[in-house]
């Protein structure tokens, strides 16, 4: 057992001290600056992980957590800290990522962008346990912990995870999201083998993961941001928090003028590159998932006809720029690729990828299409500056780097990251 001092946050939430031989130390909910009793839990050579026993010196920003669940539910790690401080925090984690794995120096990062502190979730992933009640894991663990009210959700998600009930016999998850203005929730399933969920009384619409015709009612929600809708069928993503989501569409769209061509990679069921056509811009969504760019074909067809064309499947004539909303269903790599081959350029070039990043590959292809601003949509920090990496290596520079606080009391970290050649 050793008294640390603490002096930083980690990526992942765990404040950073130092033991007395020098070794970096994570403790868990703790606060930089408080002074802490711990015990060591996960002992290596280069650095340590302990256990919080006792805060000697408490920080000024040390608050009540309000939930039951907190310290025992494995989603969120922060609700100790007040919200200014939170956000003061995620900046110097992105700050700190963008420098010591992108090798940036001196990065630019705003203010957090923090859209609420709680209530805010418009989707819910659930396991179940043995007796079919939902709940979340625990942290590093597959114990389950029954959770009947999260206070992350929103008043309709919540209302829905109710309408599910606990009797999920025969399921291993269960998704519960909520549409907007009247829309039915729904809830996935994730059936085990050979087993079928049971269905809970009522009428909320049950759709097992995967695909197939739903188990009941009709899944398929209908989500507004910024005053558009958006059709979302249970196999597409969409941001779990619709003032997040606004925050990230307003960011994105600062960095495209009208007319500009628009290429948007990753782009879901056209958050960004409805908007960004509404704007003026001549935009080329790209989707490889079946769902989702069914559903951007949907979110695009209401555009004004003078400003609009919904594309087909990628074809060797592929163009950036054919229309001010088309949709092409293909993998980001091998439309680049294909584009990059062909001379294809854009303006701006917006990526919303996955939790991995876009890597090396998609990189290189990237800086050959884009060529006047580049718009990272990032859900990890790490994964964000490992492509910054890559984006400085082929003569580019960060410009701005945005982070947007939008799944707040947890760990995880949305930036919108500006990039444009340094030549």
């Amino acid at each position: 057992m050793e008294t640390v001092r603490l002096t930083g946050m980690a990526h992942g939430g765990d404040a950073v001290g130092h033991l007395s031989d020098g070794r970096a130390v994570f403790v868990g909910f703790a606060i930089p600056g408080e002074v802490v009793h711990v015990e060591v839990t996960t002992d290596k050579p280069r650095w340590a992980r302990a256990r919080l026993l006792e805060v000697l010196e408490p920080s000024a920003d040390r608050v009540a957590p309000p939930c039951p669940y907190y310290g025992t539910c494995g989603g969120c790690r922060l609700q100790h800290i007040a919200g200014q401080r939170q956000a003061q925090l995620v900046g110097q984690v992105v700050a700190e990522q963008l420098q010591r794995l992108g090798g940036v120096d001196n990065p630019v990062v705003a203010e957090t962008v923090r859209p609420a502190d709680y209530g805010y979730r418009s989707r819910a992933r659930f396991a179940v346990d043995r007796a079919g009640r939902l709940g979340f894991r625990k942290a590093a663990s597959h114990d389950i912990v029954a959770v009947e009210r999260c206070l992350l959700l929103d008043e309709a998600t919540q209302t829905a995870r109710e309408a599910a009930g606990d009797r999920w016999t025969g399921a291993t998850e269960v998704e519960v999201r909520s549409g907007v203005r009247g829309a039915a929730a729904i809830v996935d399933v994730v059936a085990k083998p050979r087993g079928r969920p049971a269905l809970p009384p009522g009428e909320l619409a049950v759709t097992r993961r995967g695909g197939g015709p739903p188990l009941r009612g009709d899944p398929v929600v209908t989500e507004s941001v910024a005053g558009m809708d958006f059709r979302v069928s249970p196999g597409s993503f969409f941001q779990a928090n619709r003032a997040g989501a606004e925050a990230l569409v307003a960011l994105v769209c600062r960095a495209v003028a009208a007319g500009d061509r628009v290429l948007d990679l990753y782009a879901g069921v056209g958050l960004f590159a409805r908007a960004l056509a509404a704007k003026g811009a001549e935009v080329t969504a790209v989707e490889a998932g079946a769902a989702a760019a069914t559903d951007a074909r949907h979110n695009l067809r209401d555009l004004p006809p003078s400003s609009a064309a919904v594309g087909q499947d990628l074809s060797s004539s592929a163009a950036v720029g054919s229309g001010p909303a088309r949709v092409v269903r293909a993998p980001v790599e091998r439309y680049l690729a294909e584009a990059a081959a062909n001379g294809t350029q854009a303006d701006v070039v917006v990526l919303d990828p996955p939790r991995r990043g876009a890597g090396t590959a998609v990189v290189a292809d990237l800086v050959r299409v884009a060529r006047g601003t580049i718009v990272y949509v990032a859900c990890d920090p790490a994964a964000l500056a490992r492509d910054a990496r890559a984006l400085l290596a082929a003569g580019w520079r960060l410009t701005e780097a945005v982070p947007v606080d939008q799944f707040a009391q947890t760990a995880q970290i949305e930036v919108v990251a500006t990039f444009t050649p340094a030549r």
